[in-house]
This record gives C-alpha cells, sequence and structure tokens, in this order.
C-alpha cells in the first residue's frame, strides 16, 4: 500500500499555507505549544518566520522558502544573514524548504554551520518537504486541517503483523546472551538447545527490527546482531572467544529496551510485554509471584480486544498450576501470538 510520501503529497500553493503547514508539523514533532508564527504579512521578520521552543526548551527560528527550483547555498546565507540581526535569542535557524532532500546542500550547510558554533553564533539546519510531512503525520488531526482531502488509515485500527513483529522482537531479544549461554554452555561447547534454533532466531530479530523501526533506528540492532550471529558460528579455542559475542548481544538488548519510545503505542505495549516475558523465560526458575503474575495478566487484558477475555481467564488459570517461569512464559506468549493473530 503507497504511504502519504510514496503519493507525493501536494506542495501549498503560497506562502501562507507553507508557514501554516510547516508551524503546525514542527509543533507536533517538538510537541511545543509556544511555537508561533514571526509577525504578520508586510512587517519586517528579520529572517524568522517561525519562532520559539523546541523539543528541550531552546529558542530557534524557522525560515521558510516555498519556490519550485531547488535550494541553493547562496540564499540559505542570505537568510542567515537577515537572521543575524533578529532580536532575540538563536540557537538554530532552521530553513524549511518544498524540496527533495539534497545531499550538497547538506553538507554544505553542515559544515557552514559547524563553523558559526565555533565561532560562537547559531546554528543552522535544513528541513526538508518529506521531514515536514512526517511532522504533520504525528497528528492526524492536524494533518487533516491541511489536507481534508487525504484519508489516513484508523490510527486505532491495530496492525497485526507488526504487533506480532513487536511480540518476538521482545521475547526473542530480551535477553540474547542468556540464550547464547543456554546453547553452546559457559565455555563454548554445546548445551542442552539446538544451535540451528538460535540462528532461526537472530534472524527473525533481524525482519522484525526492519519491519518496526526507521532505518538509522534500526541499522545499530542490524549490526550487533550480523555480529552475534558470525561470533556463534566461529571457531573458538578458548573462553575468551565469547567475550565479544556477549558485547555485542548485550549492546542489542540494550537497544531494545530502549525501542519502545520509538513505535506507537499499541506496539510499544506489546515490545514491553514480550521483553518481560522473555526475561521471565530466561531468568526465572520458579513460577513469578502472584502479584508479577497479576501485572502481567493487566498488560495482556490492555493489548488484546474484550473477545479475548475467555482465553486470557482460561490460559492464566491454568498457568498457575506450571512450576517453572521458563514454562509460564512459553504459555502467556503463545496465548498472546494466537489471540493477535486470530483475535484483533
Amino acid at each position: 500500500m503507497p504511504t502519504i510520501h510514496s503519493m507525493e503529497l501536494p506542495v501549498p500553493k503560497n506562502w501562507q499555507d507553507f508557514e501554516s503547514i510547516v508551524c503546525d508539523a514542527q509543533a507536533q514533532r517538538w510537541k511545543s505549544t509556544t511555537l508561533q508564527k514571526n509577525g504578520r504579512s508586510g512587517q519586517e521578520q528579520k529572517g524568522v518566520d517561525i519562532y520559539g521552543p523546541d523539543d528541550i526548551g531552546r529558542p530557534v527560528g524557522i525560515q521558510c522558502k516555498r519556490y519550485k527550483p531547488p535550494l541553493k547555498l547562496k540564499q540559505v546565507t542570505v537568510e542567515i544573514n537577515k537572521a543575524d540581526t533578529f532580536k532575540g535569542p538563536l540557537t538554530t535557524l532552521f530553513i524549511a524548504t518544498t524540496a527533495d532532500y539534497d545531499a550538497i546542500l547538506q553538507q554544505q550547510v553542515r559544515l557552514l554551520s559547524d563553523k558559526r558554533v565555533a565561532n560562537g553564533q547559531f546554528a543552522v539546519a535544513l528541513l526538508f518537504w518529506d521531514d515536514i510531512v512526517g511532522g504533520l503525520l504525528l497528528n492526524p488531526a492536524v494533518f487533516r486541517s491541511h489536507y481534508p482531502q487525504m484519508v489516513l488509515a484508523d490510527p486505532s485500527v491495530a496492525d497485526k503483523e507488526r504487533l506480532i513483529a513487536a511480540l518476538e522482537l521482545g521475547y526473542y531479544g530480551a535477553d540474547i546472551w542468556a540464550y547464547i549461554v543456554l546453547v553452546y554452555g559457559e565455555f563454548g561447547w554445546m548445551a542442552q538447545a539446538d544451535p540451528d534454533e538460535l540462528i532461526a532466531n537472530l534472524r527473525i530479530l533481524e525482519r522484525r527490527a526492519q519491519q518496526l523501526m526507521a532505518p538509522d533506528d534500526a541499522a545499530p540492532i542490524l549490526e550487533s546482531l550480523a555480529l552475534v550471529r558470525k561470533g556463534c558460528l566461529s571457531e573458538k579455542t578458548a573462553k575468551s572467544d565469547w567475550d565479544p559475542v556477549e558485547v555485542y548481544a548485550k549492546r542489542v538488548q540494550s537497544r531494545l529496551q530502549k525501542a519502545s519510545s520509538l513505535l506507537p503505542l499499541a506496539e510499544s505495549n506489546v515490545l514491553d510485554l514480550g521483553l518481560q516475558l522473555g526475561r521471565i523465560y530466561h531468568h526465572s526458575d520458579d513460577l513469578p509471584v502472584a502479584n508479577v503474575r497479576a501485572t502481567i495478566e493487566t498488560k495482556v487484558r490492555s493489548v488484546l480486544p474484550p473477545s479475548s477475555d475467555t482465553a486470557i481467564r482460561r490460559k492464566f488459570t491454568s498457568a498457575k498450576k506450571l512450576h517453572s517461569g521458563y514454562q509460564w512464559a512459553i504459555h502467556i506468549y503463545s496465548l498472546l501470538n494466537h489471540e493477535i493473530r486470530f483475535s484483533l
């Protein structure tokens, strides 16, 4: 299905609409309630069309350039010179443009910005059209106010495949190093599990990370997973040969613990559940205590529909008869997997 970006959302036909779109988009991205246009038509703006705090409260300005030819460094420099006369603190001037990404211009602006910051002047950055659209899409209501003719998918309708991806990413990625020790044993000799299954699970993690995350967020996870897989398959002569594998495995685990902040709420909740069940699987010899079981049951009910209530009650009741966290985690994971697939 095409995304809003791939559908080439129409660029506003006048500068007033473009300013409004940029202001609303960045207000959503920065969660700023006080970002606002600077002055009105006919008033001198000193190179700053929009002014206010960014996401960590720093005062920033935005200059909006809506015209068809690609933006050039010369135009950027002109706007910087104007903004140098702006009355008020500025940590960064953003130049917003309707143009597509331009690697040459981006490099030029980065170098110019670094030089200015070194001289104690405000930094400079670019906002391209896709960046601006991405900000609008953070709030469907704001997006519709500018593009009422465009219909977005209902965000309340869960994407089953992405929820399953989040569950698997958390469950199999909760403690990769513990899984490696289980399979290969503390000293690198074969232990209790199938090494081929471990490699298959690493590939699941790679696919799910690519599916759920933006490329920049997924890249360090994928790089570490590839090194974990390579390390597991390589020949070893001493226990210390496993040290790099442990480092990379724990690096993946650490990033996955923080990944929920990068995902929509429904996917974030399922990822957190998967992580919690994965940790119980690897580290709880005994049945989890009653309050832990109750907390997880509450979380399960929050991510599954009311039609799953009977299945949830039965599964948690039967799981109380189990004797290990390992068995209990598998039991609840299978419940989530089944209900997401067939009840949502």
